[in-house]
């Protein structure tokens, strides 16, 4: 192997390993109230003050960035933070979704994080 291969191979497993050291995450959305189980509002109370915030996730990984082995579903994000907080209602919920290199791909994630309350039915 002569000295630019060599000089020409090592230049680009650095590269790769800078590209594997790079994120990234965006805001999706933020929502005012939201639940993935069917609740009866009629004569609810929210008190955002009573409730603590939680953070789910959900994340799913594609091989060679190419092949995706599932995607990342923002109702199994929210599932997770209102199971974490034991509520069914979440109020100021903020939406991300984020990716990262991994070795051979990438993982892609959606995380839900808000205030998580518990709607008592009477």
């Amino acid at each position: 192997m002569t000295r630019t291969s060599k000089k020409f191979f090592s230049r680009l497993l650095m590269l790769c390993f800078v590209i594997s050291l790079t994120a990234c995450s965006a805001r999706v959305a933020d929502l005012t109230l939201v639940s993935t189980k069917n609740i009866d509002l009629t004569d609810a109370k929210l008190d955002a003050n009573k409730g603590a915030r939680y953070k789910g996730e959900d994340c799913k990984f594609m091989l060679f960035s190419l092949i995706p082995l599932g995607l990342p579903n923002i109702e199994t994000a929210i599932d997770k933070a209102l199971e974490a907080g034991h509520g069914n209602i979440m109020v100021d919920q903020v939406t991300e979704i984020s990716a990262y290199w991994v070795v051979v791909g990438t993982m892609q994630c959606i995380s839900a994080e808000g205030t998580v309350l518990n709607t008592q039915s009477k």
